[in-house]
């Protein structure tokens, strides 16, 4: 995914993301006063649900910081191999 297709998902490179519990139980990750489509749902079944308790929604984040910090690196080493690529324009 480009950085393009960031900032068009996002809407700006800035952008305020929220966690929030949707009326079916979903935890979705949309941006922060949207109404558009949520840009990630997670489901637990029910027997996940029970065990993991009050801490779901923890999980959740964990999972959606662990998802996004692997698309930044991701973003990062694509930017840093364009770099690498480049050909000098002199040979010493």
């Amino acid at each position: 995914m480009s950085i393009e297709q960031l900032k068009e998902l996002f809407g700006n490179q800035e952008a305020i993301l929220e966690l929030v519990q949707l009326e079916g139980g979903e935890l979705a990750l949309r941006n922060a006063g949207s109404e558009k489509e949520p840009l990630v749902t997670i489901q637990f079944n029910e027997q996940v649900k029970a065990l993991l308790g009050e801490q779901t929604p923890v999980i959740a984040q964990h999972m959606i910081q662990a998802a996004l910090y692997a698309l930044m690196e991701n973003q990062m080493n694509q930017l840093q191999a364009e770099v690498v690529d480049e050909q000098p324009k002199y040979f010493s």
